[in-house]
């Protein structure tokens, strides 16, 4: 199969298909190496029966999300003469594509637990696509939650759960370090973190503080912004695409608790416990 549709492109990596239970499908699929930018392109996986070419651009078969996608299935039970009213309706169809889609996060997650660098490097190259599939299909969405990664601004990459992670000894060299205006020292608050009063236990029953996580949208723009987030020991992570708008609006959806807060939107109280 690998000479059918090899380009000049490099793979990233290889997803290999060999189903026979509860249908039969085999098949290599790899990711191509893309510029960061979103792109729907047709006809790049090709569909066979028994090695009879059927048809290519089967959204039906590979989520759209998944069009970027390269190489070629065959799958023995697929009739050579296929309407789209019957793959829509094709319940085995239908499974086909559950399969890949769980093939591919599969893959991302093994490569993420194994190799965490090779991972990150891929980034760039996969995450406009990750984050539309996440957008179009929930399922997806729920496997790959914890694998999306965000760039913060001194370039290391974070998952969900790390933008969120408080780090005791960070937030206590803070405190230690927090003097006022005749040297003393003073509690400096920490932004995004529960108030004192929840802290305590006192007023349990309240609702918790939002996280909030400030994102750059134009690293130009803003690097007035940046340099003072950074003079204040404050982060933020870098969502330049015109997917992330959209993506970070679905993930307050889902996680709740969550903010997302542009880096140069009503930030003055945010600096101001970290700079007095």
């Amino acid at each position: 199969y690998r000479k059918v549709f090899m380009d000049y492109k490099e793979p990233l990596f290889w997803i290999h298909l060999n189903v026979d239970y509860p249908f039969n499908l085999k098949g290599i699929l790899y990711f191509p190496k893309q510029v960061n930018r979103l792109e729907v392109v047709p006809g790049q996986v090709k569909l066979y029966s028994n090695q009879v070419f059927v048809a290519d651009n089967i959204k039906e078969v590979i989520p759209e999300f998944l069009l970027l996608l390269k190489g070629v299935i065959d799958c023995p039970d697929m009739p050579l003469n296929v309407s789209r009213s019957f793959l829509q309706n094709d319940g085995q169809v239908q499974k086909i594509a559950q399969h890949i889609t769980k093939k591919v996060s599969d893959k991302l997650h093994q490569i993420f637990k194994n190799d965490r660098e090779t991972y990150e490097k891929y980034w760039n190259d996969i995450s406009a696509f990750i984050k539309f599939g996440c957008l179009k299909d929930d399922k997806f969405c729920e496997k790959m939650n914890d694998y999306i990664l965000f760039k913060n601004l001194d370039g290391k990459y974070l998952t969900l759960p790390e933008c969120l992670e408080i780090k005791p000894q960070d937030e206590e060299e803070n405190k230690e370090n927090a003097v006022d205006e005749n040297g003393n020292k003073v509690e400096a608050e920490v932004v995004g973190d529960k108030s004192e009063d929840e802290a305590s236990g006192e007023n349990a029953g309240e609702e918790k503080k939002e996280k909030i996580i400030y994102y750059v949208t134009d690293e130009q723009q803003q690097s007035q912004y940046i340099n003072m987030f950074k003079a204040a020991k404050m982060d933020a992570v870098i969502l330049t695409h015109n997917i992330d708008q959209p993506f970070i609006s679905q993930l307050e959806q889902k996680n709740e608790g969550i903010k997302f807060q542009r880096i140069d939107a009503d930030v003055t109280d945010a600096l101001k416990s970290k700079t007095s």
